[in-house]
């Protein structure tokens, strides 16, 4: 490796920094009351600090402290001017809220969407598609509630749940919420409603609920999502087949019967007994039935030995063909790929807390770290795959060399 053309003046943590906007993450603090009551460790600190042990891929705060001893030389150019310590890292971790590392986040989203964003012509499609889906990561001790029976011992794992929605031609997500492991998809479904106007969403059979479909029907939302097995409907329609791998193109009707929650009016809370909660928001459950029309397509596997149902509310075949429909959903899986590489190169087994706070902080920041290095890889134009863009940054992390160079150099 020439030093003449690979040198440079920062270590490979601190060049991954500066893509960030210092200035705008201390305005996020302000805001969010991130640095109250801190004397030294305010929120960009720990952002670094956390960055670093996400990066080497450290399981533990004494590792971190002993990590930042042993680059005392470098901190000056990573905007930290005092040494960390396992007490103030944790106190940190406990205290300051995972909402403004969600917060840092999304503005780097907004910030880097469009240099990330693939090109539609390289894609060779027109739908600009949203994936919804979630991902369970288990925990040691049973903080959170995770998913399952308990074992026959008694013991169990807890475990967080992960509900994101991405933007499939960039490949990052742009919504996501942690809940307990054992908490529903569709609970989360509302926050689809957050989406631009007209989107086109696909999500899988784990988060069928009729109303709901119905609602984002009714609100201008397009959807595709696959069907259970024992789903019960009633055929309103066939449709012509003309393509080969395509068994069946139906109008069908499915029934919803459930209970759900809605605010009490002024008026019926006038007539209610009993205190007014603080928040002003009382909520009673009302059953709802009704019906909802949508268009059925099965179609055979690509081995031809089964078939696959999918539901969507795009009826008019001229608008989308049935294997159209198809097709975009198989676009579904590059939320599978997102969790593959963040599981992978990433692998969140060890965290730096025992409190839910603590966990969503280190999640929050791995998504950050994954986002820095997209924006990095992007930037090199480098040929390598995003595991040897881990690899190779994990390993030249304290390093004085110009990483988007290095990255497009012949390996």
């Amino acid at each position: 490796m020439s030093k003449g053309t690979n040198f440079s003046g920062q270590p490979v943590l601190s060049q991954l920094i500066k893509l960030m906007d210092r200035h705008k993450i201390n305005i996020l603090a302000s805001k969010s009351g991130a640095n109250r009551y801190t004397k030294h460790l305010d929120g960009y600190s720990h952002l670094v600090v956390m960055l670093y042990a996400v990066l080497s891929n450290l399981r533990s705060l004494r590792e971190v402290c002993l990590g930042f001893a042993a680059n005392a030389t470098r901190m000056n150019h990573l905007g930290i001017d005092h040494m960390i310590c396992r007490s103030m890292l944790s106190d940190a971790n406990k205290r300051r809220d995972s909402s403004f590392f969600g917060s840092i986040y999304r503005s780097l989203y907004s910030r880097y969407a469009p240099v990330l964003s693939d090109s539609l012509s390289k894609k060779e499609v027109s739908t600009k598609l949203y994936v919804m889906d979630s991902t369970t990561i288990s925990l040691f001790s049973q903080i959170l509630r995770g998913t399952g029976r308990n074992s026959k011992n008694g013991k169990k794992k807890g475990g967080i749940k992960a509900h994101t929605i991405i933007e499939e031609n960039i490949d990052l997500p742009v919504f996501v919420d942690f809940t307990a492991g054992i908490v529903h998809d569709h609970e989360l479904m509302r926050r689809l409603f957050d989406l631009p106007y007209g989107s086109f969403i696909a999500f899988d059979m784990g988060y069928t609920d009729y109303l709901l479909l119905k609602q984002l029907d009714e609100a201008g939302y397009r959807f595709v999502c696959r069907l259970k097995d024992n789903a019960k409907f009633k055929i309103v329609e066939w449709r012509k087949c003309p393509e080969k791998d395509i068994v069946a193109d139906q109008i069908v009707e499915f029934t919803y019967d459930k209970y759900v929650k809605r605010p009490l009016s002024e008026e019926e809370l006038s007539h209610r007994r009993g205190r007014r909660p603080k928040s002003g928001v009382v909520t009673v459950k009302e059953r709802v039935q009704g019906t909802y029309r949508c268009r059925r397509i099965v179609r055979r596997t690509d081995d031809g030995k089964d078939i696959v149902e999918f539901v969507t509310n795009v009826l008019d075949p001229e608008e989308m063909s049935a294997e159209q429909v198809c097709e975009t959903y198989r676009r579904r899986w590059t939320i599978e790929s997102l969790y593959k590489k963040l599981k992978q190169n990433f692998p969140l087994k060890y965290f730096l807390g025992d409190n839910v706070n603590a966990i969503e902080i280190q999640i929050w920041v791995t998504m950050i770290a994954y986002l820095l290095l997209r924006v990095m890889q992007v930037k090199s134009m480098s040929k390598l795959a995003f595991s040897n863009i881990v690899m190779l940054t994990r390993v030249t992390l304290g390093a004085y060399i110009d990483i988007i160079t290095f990255k497009n150099t012949d390996n």
